[in-house]
């Protein structure tokens, strides 16, 4: 008998742990993500719920894929990304790590897919993770934080390191999230990050597409070599129409 509710105990110590862990969490993922209202019909299952959001994949849901930089719309040094690329970044030499951070501190990350039709989307395909600060505090649980998704080329080596290496390509994302999961046995449903993803309207309610994003890319200034070479150049055929 002894023995037995020892086992129970543990038991129940681990379920405990299991429920904690999971509460104060967010899905982390950019395919498959849930529109605000998913749902096509009621909880009857036969009225049509008046509020329902498609999304890009026309169930309930939408993708934010990740694409490479296009190497235009160059501003201060800097190709920032318009939307026109449709080329995966995962397919850049080196590939592409994206993270999740909540008041700058990294709370699980994920690489894009390196080749073939999966290059613009995340592996692992989606994640758990409980939204805490760098000293371990954790959110409150059904709290909105403010979170940061923040992609940069691997070879890098951070995502701050993209932003000034020639030629490195990163992106930045900040939103208010969804209510996060709460506490309690079981806690409650972990939510998708939606807000992160491209709004359209249809004239009535959000659309949710699948646009997704484009990275932004540091185009490597002239050399002075080759800033001295093209002067030269320049001299020489002076010289030669005189």
């Amino acid at each position: 008998m002894k023995k037995a509710l020892i086992v129970l105990a543990a038991v129940a110590a681990t379920c405990a742990s299991t429920f904690a862990q999971a509460s104060s969490t967010v899905i982390f993922k950019n395919r498959n993500i849930l529109t605000p209202s998913p749902n096509a019909f009621l909880a009857d299952g036969v009225t049509p719920n008046p509020n329902y959001i498609p999304g890009g994949n026309n169930n309930g849901s939408f993708n934010v894929p990740i694409f490479q930089s296009s190497g235009d719309n160059i501003v201060g040094g800097v190709a920032l990304g318009n939307g026109n690329s449709t080329v995966g970044a995962g397919s850049l030499a080196g590939g592409v790590t994206v993270g999740l951070f909540y008041n700058n501190n990294l709370l699980g990350q994920a690489s894009l897919i390196t080749t073939g039709a999966g290059t613009p989307f995340f592996t692992p395909s989606n994640q758990e993770l409980q939204i805490k600060d760098a000293a371990g505090n954790v959110a409150p649980a059904g709290s909105t934080p403010t979170l940061t998704i923040r992609a940069w080329t691997t070879s890098s080596g951070s995502y701050d390191n993209a932003k000034l290496a020639p030629g490195a390509q990163w992106g930045e994302w900040t939103f208010t999230s969804p209510s996060i999961s709460g506490a309690g046995s079981p806690p409650g449903t972990p939510p998708d990050l939606t807000p992160w993803g491209n709004t359209s309207w249809n004239g009535i309610n959000p659309g949710y597409s699948n646009a997704g994003f484009e990275l932004n890319q540091n185009v490597p200034e002239p050399s002075t070599i080759a800033l001295g070479v093209l002067g030269v150049g320049a001299l020489v055929l002076a010289r030669r129409r005189k």
